[in-house]
């Protein structure tokens, strides 16, 4: 039997009984952020992972759009250097970009993912994010 639930605390409750599931919510987020041409980190969720609460990716959505140029939404785990995603788009409109990022390296603990924008030229704005993990 598979339930899908996006309530952390309801997970450890779950497994024993035999429901499988499917995804959890990290983070949900709707509040309007921009940077320039200027790589800057403007939003981040923790999550844990262990044996019972495991982590093999971690799925987002995001908006961003652009007054001009490029705009790019890059997501980075912990402190790492290197963005494990990186999305972009040319409108400037709000457009919905997804994708995916793998976690199945990461060991069990505390981690974060942090939201990096920044535009090639004008202004880049981000405001719906939405993060989920799946086991």
């Amino acid at each position: 039997m598979s339930i899908n639930i996006s309530r952390p605390s309801l997970l450890g409750a779950l497994r024993p009984i035999g429901f499988d599931v499917i995804a959890r919510h990290i983070a949900w987020d709707d509040t309007p952020k921009s940077a320039g041409t200027v790589e800057t980190e403007v939003k981040h969720a923790r999550f844990a992972k262990t044996s019972q609460v495991p982590v093999s990716t971690i799925f987002v959505i995001v908006s961003l759009w652009v007054t001009a140029g490029t705009g790019y939404a890059r997501f980075y785990v912990n402190n790492e250097t290197t963005p494990r995603l990186s999305l972009s788009t040319t409108s400037t409109y709000e457009t919905v970009l997804t994708g995916s990022i793998g976690a199945a390296d990461l060991g069990f603990g505390i981690h974060t993912i942090r939201l990096r924008i920044y535009s090639t030229s004008g202004d880049v704005y981000t405001q719906y994010l939405e993060i989920i993990a799946l086991p």
